[in-house]
């Protein structure tokens, strides 16, 4: 389950959850195109699991602190109890904005069903 995300209208320049994300270097890994991803702040021990996609104009992700042995323990405080995305997310968002990531584009992920859809029945759907 993912939340509608909107950073355009939260986008503040001295928000707290954008100077973090910009300003503390992070480490982020993914195990395949599109996440989930792993974020860590270097300045923090928590790790977190990230879903972040983009479904044309809109993004929708979510957060999730991590234990030890890396299971969830709780949605992030950051994304709870802002109005806005956490630093976890701001960061992920502008290392897909960087070309550092990226991620699954539902728009584009629709489009290419087709196209194989239409290649897997030979065209006859489409023929006039």
């Amino acid at each position: 389950m993912t939340d509608r995300l909107s950073f355009e209208a939260q986008f503040a320049p001295d928000d707290g959850s954008v100077e973090r994300a910009r300003e503390t270097a992070a480490h982020v890994v993914t195990d395949e195109p599109g996440g989930p991803f792993l974020l860590a702040f270097a300045d923090s021990d928590d790790v977190h699991e990230l879903v972040l996609r983009r479904d044309g104009d809109e993004w929708h992700g979510n957060c999730w602190a991590l234990d030890e042995r890396g299971d969830r323990v709780e949605r992030c405080r950051g994304l709870v109890y802002s109005d806005g995305p956490c630093a976890h997310l701001w960061r992920l968002r502008s290392d897909v904005a960087a070309g550092e990531n990226e991620i699954v584009d539902a728009v584009e992920a629709r489009a290419e069903q087709a196209v194989e859809e239409i290649v897997a029945d030979g065209g006859r759907r489409f023929r006039r």
